[in-house]
């Protein structure tokens, strides 16, 4: 298996767009009555379909057939756009084209229409333009050329300037819940006639975080022999260890998991893991609920955990102040024990 999971399943269509169906509606909605606007902001979280559904918008912006929002895939437009070959779409990097004089000839290129063609601009990482960048582009932003939709990308929109955000029609992208990725690599083993457990594809959603380009990474690496230790029945113990202030086991877990993880990732799981647990109070299903017995209510005290948390934060502070990494992990689990 040699062609990357990520770009040989990645979607081509509305419909394919996993975890993000209010926010598929909400574009699909406006571009059947043409309330779409000419400047638009996703924003989300690595991984989660934004330049995916951007490249989609702009094959339906494009295509020759159309049918309910949907493009055809198949027409000479929606094939080139797919190959990257289509003068009409830029995709443009802007961590790489921060300044003023990028903005300047993104502006001056959108002046040179294509003929039956509609134009669109799609700037990844938006945030990282410079403020007087932001400003250049400003007016476009407000009154671009007609046949003209820019598309700003974004995982830090409050990096964003004011007027920026002013001018753009916002898309949200969630976090895609680990049940929706734990199915989605399921489904991909199948038809890549892998043998994948329940259990295997439940561990590789958790650490993927809500990102689906993640897990597929992950899941090629397992794929390709590059397997990587499952820690989560291990994280499972440690949680439970520190909730009951049992340090003795928390240190000989951390221990254990410090083989394979970064110190710091340690924590930033344990932050993932006592927000679950506080979900879980309220009713909500997370991965935590997968370790528990089928069946059991879930209640935890709200106070302990949100102490827990907060904790967690302080300690990640701490790995900047010192470089033994180790220590600071250790001394943080000892106060989480307390």
């Amino acid at each position: 298996m040699s062609e990357v999971l990520s770009l040989k399943y990645r979607p081509q269509r509305f419909s394919e767009v996993v975890g993000q169906d209010n926010t598929i509606k909400q574009i699909v909605s406006a571009l059947q009555t043409d309330k779409l606007g000419h400047s638009l902001l996703f924003c989300g979280t690595r991984g989660s379909g934004k330049t995916t559904t951007a490249r989609i918008l702009a094959k339906a912006l494009n295509c020759e057939k159309i049918v309910s929002g949907e493009p055809c895939g198949e027409c000479t437009s929606c094939k080139s756009i797919e190959v990257g070959a289509n003068l009409a779409v830029s995709e443009i990097d802007a961590a790489s084209n921060t300044g003023v004089d990028n903005v300047r000839e993104i502006i001056e290129n959108i002046r040179y229409s294509v003929a039956g063609q509609h134009r669109v601009v799609i700037l990844d990482e938006a945030h990282m333009l410079s403020k007087n960048a932001f400003n250049a582009l400003l007016k476009t932003l407000e009154e671009p050329p007609s046949g003209v939709t820019f598309i700003l990308l974004t995982t830090e929109p409050h990096k964003l300037i004011p007027t920026v955000l002013s001018r753009c029609q916002k898309y949200e992208f969630v976090d895609i819940d680990s049940a929706t990725i734990k199915n989605t690599l399921l489904e991909i083993a199948q038809k890549e006639n892998v043998n994948l457990s329940e259990e295997q594809a439940n561990s590789l959603a958790l650490k993927a975080e809500g990102s689906l380009r993640d897990a597929l990474s992950v899941l090629q690496k397992s794929l390709s022999g590059d397997v990587s230790p499952d820690t989560a029945n291990e994280y499972f113990t440690l949680v439970g260890a520190i909730y009951n202030r049992d340090a003795v086991t928390a240190l000989d877990v951390v221990g254990a998991i410090r083989k394979s993880e970064e110190a710091r990732t340690i924590i930033q799981t344990l932050e993932k893991w006592f927000y679950w647990c506080a979900l879980e109070t309220f009713g909500q299903k997370t991965p935590v609920r997968n370790y528990f017995p089928e069946g059991r209510t879930l209640a935890f005290d709200l106070t302990r955990l949100q102490s827990l948390f907060e904790l967690c934060l302080d300690i990640e502070r701490d790995f900047y102040a010192t470089p033994n990494s180790k220590i600071v992990l250790d001394m943080g689990v000892i106060r989480l024990c307390l």
